[in-house]
C-alpha cells in the first residue's frame, strides 16, 4: 500500500519565504499572518484545545452534576466537533458528498453548509475567523459566520487527514507530503520533509510532532532551500532537510519494532509529554523540551526492574490516550481502566480505576472527562459506551452517563459538554448515524 506521503503529493507547493531562516524567492510577496487564535473558556478550537495540545481549558465550567441534553442533532457522522464562541463546527456528509457544517451552540440549528469537501472524519481546526479543513485535493478556510470559503492553500495539495494547529500567525500541518507553515494568503512559508501524523504542538520556534515511530522537535527557523536546478512547478517545494530541521528525536533512531506514537505530544514549561504504545502496554514519557532527554516514564503494566519478571497489564488493554496537561498535573490513561494523575516530577497524585476501558480524556476547569468503552458488551449493546466526569484535583467521581454504542468524541466548551454517540449501524457494523448531544 503506498505511503500517505506518496498519495498526498499531487503537484507543487509554493516556495517558502518570509519566516526567519527561510529562503526568500524573488518576486514572492511577504507573509500575511493569520489573526491570533488563542482559545478562551467558551472555545475548544482543535483536537488538543490549544497550540500546546494540553487538552485542557482552565476557565471552562462544565456541569458538576449529571447533565441532561439541551439539544441533540443526528448526522451520518460527526465525530469530534470543535467550538469557537457561539459556533460549533464539524465534518459530516450524506450519500452524495461530504461537507463541513456550522451550528449555533445555543440550539444546534444549522447556520451554514460548506461547498468545500473535506476528507470526512478528521476534525477541522478553528482559527479566529475561519474553520481550516483538510481535503483530498486542498486545504480550505471557511468563514465561521457565513460558511463561505475565504482561504485555500496556494497552490492546492492534498493535506494530512489529521488537520493542523494555528500558532503565531500560521497554520502548521502536513501539506502536500511536507510538514508546512501556511500564512493568511494560503502560501507555504516554510516546509520540511518531516512527517506529522496528528496536529502538532507549536511553542515559539519549535514544533513537536508524532511520526508514529518517534516524537520529534522541529526547528521552525531551519533554512528552507531550493536547489537551482529544481523546477518551481515540480513535486518538491523549497524545504529544510530532515537533518537540518530536527532538533531532537525520541527514540533517537526510528524502528519498526519500537514503540508507536499515535498522538501528538503536549508541551508545558520545560517538559514534553508523549504517550506511546509498546508490545506490553502503554507508557507516558516526560521529555526535556530543550533536548528530548527522558526525565521520567510511567507505564502499564509497570516496567520491571532488573531481575524482576514482567507484570501483566489490566484487562482489557487498548492504546494509551493523549494526556491532559493542567496547571499542576498531567493526567493520562495508559491503555487500561486506570486514570492516573501525576505531578511534574512524575509522582502519582491520585489514581481512579473505572469500570470500563478509557479511550479519551479532556479537561475543563475542575473537571476531567473520560470516554469509556465496555469491550465485554457487543458494540451495540446497552452500556457499551460511557462518559465519566471526575474531580480533576482528587479523582473523585462526579457523574456518569451510559450509552448503547461508542462515544466517538467529547468536547467541553463554556458550561456545555458536547458528546458524539453512535446510534445506528448498517449490516456489518458500519456506522450510519451519530448523534451530537449538547449536555448542560
Amino acid at each position: 500500500m503506498p505511503s500517505r506521503r506518496a498519495l498526498l503529493r499531487s503537484g507543487a507547493v509554493a516556495a517558502a519565504a518570509g519566516l526567519a531562516g527561510c529562503s526568500a524567492l524573488g518576486g514572492a510577496p511577504g507573509p500575511v499572518p493569520l489573526p491570533d487564535a488563542t482559545p478562551g473558556p467558551d472555545d475548544w478550537p482543535g483536537r488538543g484545545y490549544d497550540a500546546r495540545n494540553t487538552r485542557y481549558s482552565a476557565d471552562a465550567e462544565p456541569p458538576r452534576s449529571e447533565p441532561t441534553p439541551r439539544w441533540t442533532r443526528e448526522f451520518r457522522f460527526c465525530h469530534e466537533p470543535v467550538v469557537r464562541g457561539t459556533r460549533l463546527v464539524l465534518n459530516t456528509g450524506n450519500e452524495d458528498r461530504e461537507y463541513t457544517v456550522g451550528l449555533r451552540t445555543t440550539d444546534g440549528s444549522e447556520v451554514w453548509r460548506s461547498e468545500s469537501e473535506p476528507w470526512g472524519y478528521p476534525t477541522p481546526t478553528l482559527g479566529a475567523e475561519r474553520a481550516y479543513v483538510t481535503g483530498p485535493d486542498c486545504a480550505f478556510g471557511i468563514d465561521l459566520e457565513t460558511g463561505e470559503e475565504t482561504w485555500r492553500g496556494q497552490p492546492c495539495h492534498g493535506a494530512n487527514t489529521a488537520g493542523g494547529t494555528v500558532a503565531d500567525g500560521r497554520l502548521y500541518m502536513e501539506y502536500g507530503g511536507y510538514f508546512s507553515a501556511l500564512d493568511g494568503t494560503g502560501r507555504v512559508r516554510w516546509a520540511t520533509s518531516h512527517d506529522a501524523e496528528t496536529p502538532p504542538a507549536v511553542v515559539g520556534d519549535t514544533a513537536f510532532v508524532a511520526t508514529v515511530f518517534t516524537v520529534a522537535a522541529l526547528d521552525l527557523t531551519a533554512t528552507a532551500r531550493e536547489l537551482p536546478w529544481e523546477d518551481l512547478d515540480d513535486d518538491q517545494p523549497a524545504h529544510a532537510k530532515r537533518e537540518a530541521a530536527g532538533r531532537w528525536m525520541d527514540p533517537p533512531a526510528a524502528s519498526n519494532v519500537g514503540p508507536r506514537f499515535h498522538h501528538a505530544p503536549a508541551v508545558d514549561g520545560s517538559l514534553v509529554f508523549a504517550t506511546a504504545t509498546g508490545d506490553e502496554g502503554g507508557e507516558l514519557r516526560a521529555l526535556a523540551r530543550a533536548d528530548g532527554t527522558e526525565r521520567w516514564t510511567v507505564s502499564s503494566p509497570p516496567s520491571p526492574r532488573a531481575g524482576e519478571e514482567s507484570r501483566e497489564a489490566p484487562d482489557p488493554v487498548n492504546d494509551p490516550v493523549p494526556p491532559v496537561v493542567a496547571d499542576d498535573r498531567v493526567v493520562t490513561c495508559l491503555g487500561d481502566r486506570q486514570v492516573l494523575a501525576l505531578d511534574r516530577g512524575g509522582t502519582v497524585q491520585w489514581t481512579r480505576t473505572l469500570e470500563h476501558s478509557v479511550t479519551g480524556l479532556a479537561g475543563a476547569g475542575e473537571t476531567l472527562l473520560a470516554v469509556t468503552h465496555d469491550r465485554s458488551i457487543e458494540r451495540s449493546g446497552e452500556g457499551h459506551g460511557g462518559l465519566v466526569a471526575l474531580d480533576l484535583g482528587s479523582g473523585e467521581p462526579r457523574w456518569s452517563l451510559s450509552f448503547d454504542d461508542h462515544v466517538s468524541g467529547v468536547t467541553p466548551a463554556g458550561g456545555t459538554v458536547y458528546a458524539t454517540v453512535v446510534v445506528d449501524r448498517r449490516n456489518g457494523g458500519t456506522v450510519s448515524t451519530e448523534r451530537l448531544l449538547a449536555l448542560s
